[in-house]
């Protein structure tokens, strides 16, 4: 019986379809998110989430280990990004970046942007 049993679960091994694991690669929907430029960002005068902007991570911000330099265009701003939102992904100067999350108005102090998604552009 314990033969019979041990095959039937070898058997049952070998029928169990591999799982792969898949990702999606291609462009974030952008639906209900606001792009912004950080010019804007900059003069908000109210916390704002779901906020996107577009750019370059410039620099590290060497009094803070999470925090960073982004530009765009019309200015820069310090955004703060946890190792986990990086997800693996190699950042350089000269990476095109999409960034997402909360704007935090500051009153006597420019405004900072706290990170939550990040994805590289092409």
């Amino acid at each position: 019986m314990k033969t019979f049993a041990s095959l039937a679960l070898a058997a049952g091994l070998i029928l169990v379809p591999a799982v792969s694991q898949a990702a999606f690669e291609g462009p974030a929907a952008t639906t209900g998110t606001n792009q912004m430029t950080v010019e804007k960002v900059l003069s908000l005068s109210f916390d704002r989430d779901n906020v996107c902007m577009s750019g370059n991570i410039v620099n590290k911000v060497m009094t803070d280990s999470e925090k960073y330099t982004f530009q765009d265009a019309t200015d820069s701003i310090v955004v703060e990004i946890e190792d986990e939102v990086f997800a693996g992904q190699t950042v350089t100067p000269q990476s095109k970046v999409r960034i997402c999350g909360d704007v935090d108005s500051e009153t006597f102090k420019p405004n900072e942007f706290d990170v939550e998604a990040l994805q590289l552009l092409q």
